[in-house]
């Protein structure tokens, strides 16, 4: 299974400009979660773990049913191969969004037990540490969440633009054969 995601990941374009986006987003929501860290409470952390779940939920429900189509027994075997790789690459994505969301359910959770330690002598550098990585996880995460309609949305559009041109293959055979019957019967 490695492998096979290493060579999705390896077959999208601009690999390089979308890890560099990707981390730009990371670093932006650290930087938020840093200087917004005073603000943090029990409250906002109960919040963004609610919301984490939430999403989570929708996510995993989207991986299950992406590739599922009623129409892959119409595609040819190219057009199946290319459905299964746009599929692919879709889990893909689909599974960083949930890592992200997974990460910042972690540091959530490991923010509250600091906090309530800091009676104990937890440093608040700590603290402020794992706020920063809650919020830099929550920003990539609320990041990636948006691009799951428009992947979604691709591999549906091509299963469908498939179907309508199989359709339409279809009706040009049908017009062509019963052209030729009548042709036959002129004869």
């Amino acid at each position: 299974m490695r492998d096979e995601l290493a060579d999705v990941a390896k077959s999208g374009a601009g690999n390089g400009i979308y890890l560099a986006w990707n981390f730009a987003v990371l670093v932006i929501g650290g930087v938020l979660g840093y200087f917004g860290s005073g603000f943090v409470d029990d409250n906002l952390l109960n919040a963004v773990i609610a919301f984490d779940g939430v999403i989570m939920g929708f996510v995993i429900t989207a991986m299950l049913f992406s590739g599922r189509s009623q129409f892959i027994s119409k595609m040819s075997y190219e057009q199946t191969a290319l459905y299964a790789h746009k599929t692919r690459y879709m889990l893909m994505s689909q599974m960083n969004t949930l890592f992200a969301f997974l990460m910042c359910l972690l540091f959530c959770v490991l923010t509250m037990v600091a906090s309530k330690a800091k009676a104990q002598g937890i440093p608040e550098v700590v603290v402020t540490v794992l706020v920063v990585m809650s919020s830099a996880f929550f920003a990539l995460g609320c990041y990636r969440v948006l691009l799951l309609p428009f992947q979604i949305y691709d591999v549906h559009s091509f299963a469908l633009s498939n179907l309508v041109a199989d359709a339409k293959e279809e009706i040009s055979k049908d017009i062509k054969s019963r052209t030729e019957d009548r042709l036959r019967l002129l004869k």
